[in-house]
C-alpha cells in the first residue's frame, strides 16, 4: 500500500497493543492519518519511522498519558497536530523534536500542569497553539519567543494573574483567548509585550479592576471581551483609540456615559449590568433602566436595545431626530401603556426601510388610552412611525373583564378597550340636572364603572359592595353588571326594567334564594346569566321566559330540588346550561332537546330517580348527547351512587329490574337483612362496596340488572370471548391457573398459544383483539419489563386498547400496584376494569366483567383459589 495518501482509522477501538513498528510502515507517501477516537494509551517511538510525507496527524479522543522523546521525530513535513481529550500530564522538552514545519498544535483538554520550558524549542513554524481546558495555574515560560506565534488559547485553565514576562517575545500575536480562569486584574504592563494584539478574550474571570492604561501598548487592539466578570466602572477603554467591539456584559456596572468610550467604537453590549440611568448608552439590556428619553440616546444611534430592563416609560418623541436608526429592542420591560408619541419618528424617506421595533413581553394594559397600538402598522403611510414587527405576540391584560384576563392584543375587541367613570351625561341628554334621567351614567356607590370610547360598553362592577338589595341607580344603558358576593336575598319582579342593552349578568354567590316570574323583564339581549352558588330552591316553569336571546346559564351549587319541566323550553338560543351540584331527583332531562343549540350540560352531583322507567329515558338521551353536550356524564349517578351511564357509555338492557331492587335484593343475600328494610349502616356499606356487591350479585344470581353493560350492543359474532396478552414468563401462571377458570365457559385466544408465530406483532395483536370482546392484560412485572418495554408490542397494545373503555380488563399479578406501572398505564386505570390477582372475590369479579355467553349445561370445574391478599391495598 505504498501509494496511499489518506488513511481513517477514527472510531474504532484500537489499542498500543495492536500497533507496532511495522503498522505503518512502507506508507512513504501518507498525508493523513487519523487515528481519533480510540483507545490508544502510548505513543512506540518507532511507530511512525516511514511517515516522512505525513502532513496531518489526528490523534484526538484517546487515552494517551505520556509522549515520548523523538515520536514525531520522521515527519519533517507534519504542520497540524491534534492531540486534544487525552490524559497528558506534562509535556518533555524532547517531545515535539523534528516538527520544524508544524503549524497548528491542538492540546486542548488534557491533564497538563506544566510544559518543559524546551518544549517548543524545535517548533520554529509554530503559529497556532491550543492549551484550553487543562490545569495550568500559570502561562508556560516555553511560549516565550515564539515570534511568529499568531493565535494562543489558554482558556479553561487555573491562571491568577498575568505578568508582563509571560508574553516576552510574542511580538506577533494576534489573538489572546483566556476565558474562564482565576484573573482578577489587568495591570498596566500585563499586555505591554504584545503589540501586534489584535483580539483579547478575557471573559468569565474575577476581574474586578482593568487599569487605565492597561491597552496603552496595543495600537492594533480591535476587539475586547470582558463579560461575566465584576467590574463596576468602564473608564479604562477610553484610550483605546483602535476599539472597534467592546462586550463589558453580565458585569456589576452601575454607571454609564459614552464619554467613557472612543469616538470611533462600533459595536457595545452592557446588558446584564446594574445601569440604573442611561446618560449616552447604545445597547443597554438586562440592566435597571426605569425610564427612556430623547436625550438619553445618541443621535447616530442605529441599533438600539433596551430588552430586559425595568422600563415602564418611554416619553413622548423619544425617537425623533434618530436619522439612522434602523432597530429598537424594548422588549421584556415593564411597560403598561404608551402614549402614541413615545413611538414618534422624524419623517422617513421613501427610499429607507421604516424602522423595525419590538415591543412584546411588556405587561400591557388594554384600555382607552392604548387602543391605537392594535393600529399602529396601519400607519406606515405617514412615514412617521415604526413597523412593530412582533405585534402579534404582543398580549394584554384586561382589567375590568371577568372572563379574560389576558388576550392578545390583535384579538382584543373595541369593547375591551375600558376607562372608568363615576358620572357621565351625553350631549344630546337635557334631563341631567334632573333626578331619574335615563340618559345620565351615575356610577352607584361602592360600585365601579367602566366605559369604551364610543360609549358601546358599559360595565358596573358592583361585586362586594356590601349591597342587601339591588342598587337604586344602575345605569340604563350598562352592558354588563356585576352583583356578585352581595346578598341579595329575594330578586323580584321587574327588577331590571329599562336595562335593554344589559348582555352579561352576574349575580352568583349573593346568597339569593327566589326569583320571580318577570325579575328579568326587558332584559331582551341578555346573553350570559350566572345564579350560581345562591339558595335557590325552585324555579316554576316561567322565570327565564322574557331571555330570549339567553345563551348561558349558570344555576350549580343551589338547592335546586324542583325544575319545571317548561323551565328552559322558552331559550331558544341556549348553548350553555349548568345543574350539577343541586338537589334534582325527576327533572326531566330529556326535555332539553327542545334547545337546538345546546352544546354543554352540567348534570352530575344531583340525587336523579334511580327508577328504571326514569332511567330508561334518561340513558338514551344522555346516549345520544354525551360526547356533543354533557360535560360531567361519567361524573352522573342517582341517588345510589350507580353512573347513569358507565364509562364505555353503555346503556343497560331493557325490561330487568329496577336498580333500587336489585341492590336491596344483593344487600339482602350479602346480609341477611329482610328484603326491602336494610339497616342504615348496612346500606351505607353496600353504596361504599357497590362494586363487590354488582360481582357477588352477578356471581349467585345472575342479576346484572340495570348495570352499564354494554353485552345487549355487543357483536356475539366475533369469535372469541376474550384475548389474553401476557408476558412469555408467565406462561405456566397463565394457562395452569388463569385459563382453567375460564376456557370450560368462555372462548379464549391466547398469545403465545394461539397467534401465529410468523406474522408481525402489530398485525397479530390487532387481530387477535378486534376478533375478542374483550381484551385482558396480565400485569406481572415480568410483562412490564418485557413484552410492555418493547416499543413494537407496546406500539401494537396501545392501538388495540384505543376507545374500548371497559371491555379491556387489566389484571395486577406477582404483587403488581399502580405505583409500579408505568404514567401511560396509571392514565388507563380509571377508564378500564382493573382487577387484583389475591382478592377474594376475584373470580366473580372477573366473570362479572367477562361478556354474556349463552348458559351451559355441565358445571364449570372448581376454581383455584387465589393466594392471599397483597400487602398493597387497592381501592
Amino acid at each position: 500500500m505504498n501509494q496511499l495518501v489518506l488513511l481513517d482509522l477514527s472510531r474504532n477501538a484500537l489499542t498500543s497493543s495492536w500497533m507496532s513498528s511495522a503498522t505503518f510502515a512502507g506508507l512513504i507517501r501518507l498525508v493523513l492519518l487519523d487515528l481519533s477516537f480510540n483507545q490508544i494509551d502510548r505513543l512506540d517511538p518507532a511507530l511512525f519511522k516511514d511517515l516522512y510525507t505525513l502532513q496531518i496527524l489526528n490523534l484526538k479522543y484517546n487515552e494517551i498519558e505520556v509522549i515520548p522523546a523523538d515520536t514525531f521525530a520522521p515527519m519533517s513535513n507534519l504542520h497540524t497536530l491534534e492531540i486534544s481529550h487525552n490524559r497528558l500530564r506534562y509535556l518533555d522538552g524532547q517531545s515535539l523534536n523534528g516538527l520544524f514545519a508544524l503549524s497548528l498544535l491542538a492540546m486542548n483538554y488534557n491533564l497538563l500542569e506544566g510544559l518543559h520550558q524546551d518544549a517548543f524549542k524545535n517548533c520554529s513554524s509554530i503559529q497556532d497553539v491550543q492549551l484550553s481546558g487543562n490545569a495550568l495555574n500559570g502561562v508556560p515560560s516555553a511560549l516565550r519567543d515564539m515570534g511568529i506565534l499568531k493565535m494562543l488559547d489558554l482558556g479553561e485553565n487555573r491562571i491568577e494573574s498575568l505578568e508582563r514576562a509571560n508574553f516576552e517575545g510574542l511580538t506577533g500575536l494576534y489573538g489572546l483567548r483566556l476565558m474562564n480562569n482565576y484573573i482578577s486584574n489587568v495591570s498596566r504592563d500585563a499586555l505591554a509585550e504584545l503589540p501586534a494584539l489584535q483580539i483579547v478574550n478575557l471573559a468569565r474571570n474575577k476581574i474586578e479592576h482593568v487599569d487605565v492604561d492597561a491597552f496603552r501598548a496595543n495600537p492594533m487592539l480591535q476587539a475586547i471581551r470582558l463579560d461575566c466578570n465584576a467590574l463596576e466602572d468602564l473608564s479604562s477603554f477610553s484610550n483605546v483609540t483602535s476599539l472597534l467591539w467592546l462586550n463589558v456584559s453580565d458585569n456589576m456596572i452601575e454607571h454609564f456615559d459614552y464619554k467613557y468610550l472612543p469616538a470611533q467604537l462600533q459595536w457595545l453590549d452592557l446588558h446584564k449590568n446594574a445601569i440604573k440611568d442611561l446618560g449616552m448608552a447604545v445597547a443597554s439590556g438586562f440592566n435597571r433602566l426605569s425610564r427612556v428619553a430623547g436625550h438619553s440616546i445618541p443621535a447616530s444611534v442605529e441599533l438600539l436595545f433596551l430588552n430586559d430592563n425595568l422600563i415602564h416609560t418611554v416619553e413622548p418623541q423619544t425617537f425623533v431626530g434618530k436619522p439612522n436608526l434602523t432597530r429598537v429592542d424594548l422588549y421584556a420591560n415593564q411597560i403598561e401603556r404608551m402614549d402614541l408619541s413615545a413611538l414618534q419618528l422624524s419623517q422617513i424617506p421613501l427610499e429607507r426601510e421604516l424602522p423595525e421595533f419590538y415591543i412584546g413581553g411588556n405587561p400591557f394594559v388594554c384600555d382607552c388610552t392604548t387602543e391605537w397600538l392594535q393600529r399602529v402598522n396601519q400607519l406606515g403611510q405617514l412615514r412617521q412611525h415604526p413597523r412593530v414587527m412582533d405585534l402579534v405576540s404582543v398580549y394584554c391584560r384586561l382589567p375590568y373583564d371577568r372572563r379574560h384576563r389576558f388576550v392578545p392584543l390583535l384579538e382584543a375587541k373595541p369593547s375591551q378597550f375600558l376607562c372608568g367613570y363615576s358620572a357621565h351625561c351625553f350631549a344630546l341628554c337635557h334631563c341631567c340636572d334632573f333626578d331619574a334621567c335615563d340618559c345620565e351614567m351615575t356610577c352607584p356607590q361602592n360600585c365601579s364603572c367602566y366605559h369604551d370610547q364610543t360609549w358601546s360598553a358599559n360595565v358596573v362592577d358592583c361585586s362586594n359592595a356590601g349591597y342587601a338589595k339591588l342598587p337604586g341607580r344602575l345605569p340604563m344603558d350598562a352592558t354588563e353588571v356585576y352583583l356578585d358576593g352581595n346578598e341579595l336575598g329575594e330578586l323580584n319582579s321587574h327588577a331590571f326594567i329599562g336595562r335593554k342593552n344589559l348582555e352579561i349578568l352576574y349575580a352568583n354567590d349573593s346568597r339569593i334564594v327566589s326569583i320571580r316570574n318577570y325579575t328579568f323583564s326587558g332584559l331582551k339581549r341578555l346573553r350570559v346569566l350566572h345564579l350560581e352558588n345562591n339558595g335557590l330552591q325552585a324555579l316554576h316553569g316561567m322565570e327565564f321566559a322574557p331571555l330570549e336571546a339567553l345563551r348561558e346559564l349558570y344555576l350549580q351549587n343551589n338547592l335546586l330540588s324542583h325544575v319545571d319541566n317548561r323551565t328552559f323550553e322558552p331559550l331558544r338560543q341556549l348553548e350553555i346550561l349548568r345543574l350539577e351540584a343541586n338537589r334534582l331527583a325527576t327533572f326531566a332531562l330529556w326535555q332539553l332537546v327542545e334547545n337546538p343549540y345546546l352544546v354543554e350540560v352540567g348534570i352530575a352531583g344531583n340525587a336523579w330517580h334511580c327508577g328504571c322507567a326514569y332511567l330508561e329515558r334518561v340513558r338514551h338521551w344522555m346516549l345520544t348527547h354525551r360526547e356533543r353536550e354533557i360535560a360531567d356524564w361519567r361524573q352522573a349517578s342517582c341517588a345510589l351512587g350507580m353512573e347513569l351511564l358507565a364509562a364505555n357509555g353503555s346503556s343497560p338492557r331493557p325490561g330487568l329490574p329496577g336498580v333500587l331492587d336489585a341492590q336491596l335484593l344483593a344487600l339482602s343475600l350479602a346480609a341477611g337483612a329482610p328484603a326491602g328494610r336494610p339497616p342504615r349502616p348496612r346500606l351505607r356499606g353496600s353504596l361504599r362496596h357497590r362494586r363487590q356487591l354488582r360481582a357477588w350479585a352477578a356471581s349467585r344470581c345472575g342479576l346484572r340488572a340495570c348495570y352499564k353493560t354494554a353485552a345487549a350492543f355487543e357483536d356475539r359474532e366475533k369469535p372469541f370471548d376474550a384475548y389474553i396478552s401476557y408476558s412469555a414468563v408467565d406462561e405456566a401462571f397463565v394457562s395452569r391457573v388463569l385459563v382453567p377458570g375460564l376456557e370450560s365457559t368462555y372462548r379464549l385466544c391466547l398469545h403465545y398459544r394461539d397467534l401465529g408465530a410468523g406474522s408481525s406483532v402489530a398485525e397479530a395483536v390487532a387481530e387477535a383483539a378486534d376478533a375478542s370482546r374483550r381484551t385482558m392484560l396480565v400485569l406481572s412485572r415480568n410483562f412490564l419489563h418485557g413484552e410492555w418495554s418493547r416499543f413494537e408490542f407496546k406500539l401494537a397494545l396501545r392501538e388495540a386498547l384505543r376507545g374500548r373503555g371497559r371491555n379491556v380488563i387489566l389484571v395486577l399479578v406477582g404483587g403488581v400496584c399502580p405505583r409500579d406501572l408505568d404514567a401511560e398505564l396509571r392514565r388507563r386505570l380509571s377508564s378500564h376494569t382493573v382487577l387484583v390477582w389475591g382478592d377474594k372475590l376475584f373470580w366473580q369479579k372477573l366473570r362479572f366483567a367477562m361478556p354474556e355467553v349463552s348458559p351451559v349445561l355441565e358445571r364449570p370445574p372448581s376454581l383455584p383459589t387465589p393466594p392471599p391478599p397483597p400487602q398493597h391495598l387497592w381501592a
